[in-house]
């Protein structure tokens, strides 16, 4: 049997399936940023994270009171934490990157890093690093 990793990454429908590679890439290194860090230490309280890039943020119509959800929105990213579950959905814009030219994975990763340090900061988590 396989099982989830805690953070997963996907990308928008409109993007072509070609970038599942960096996707994987992407995902293999957060989960071993937040594995050095300890963050799958306790058991009881292991946070999981649902990233899915996007063109753009305001592309996603993110309003509180339809979903039911109250986002946190940065340039480049927004998030919903939900501290029930300890599960965070997240949208990591990449247009942007794209049009200024650096260079998109990296770029990528330091948007990922953002929300997950956000987040683990409120469970005391040692902050992950690119």
């Amino acid at each position: 049997m396989q099982q989830q990793l805690p953070i997963t990454i996907l990308a928008d429908s409109r993007f072509s399936s070609s970038l599942k590679p960096l996707l994987t890439q992407l995902e293999m290194w957060i989960n071993f940023q937040a594995l050095k860090a300890d963050w799958f230490g306790d058991e009881a309280c292991i946070l999981s994270f649902e990233f899915t890039l996007v063109r753009t943020i305001e592309e996603q119509g993110l309003q509180t009171v339809a979903s039911g959800k109250n986002w946190r929105v940065e340039p480049g990213y927004a998030y919903s934490y939900d501290s029930e579950s300890l599960k965070t959905t997240a949208y990591i814009a990449v247009a942007d990157l794209l049009e200024a030219g650096v260079g998109i994975e990296q770029g990528i990763k330091q948007r990922l890093v953002s929300v997950a340090n956000s987040v683990g900061a409120e469970h005391g988590l040692l902050g992950l690093s690119l």
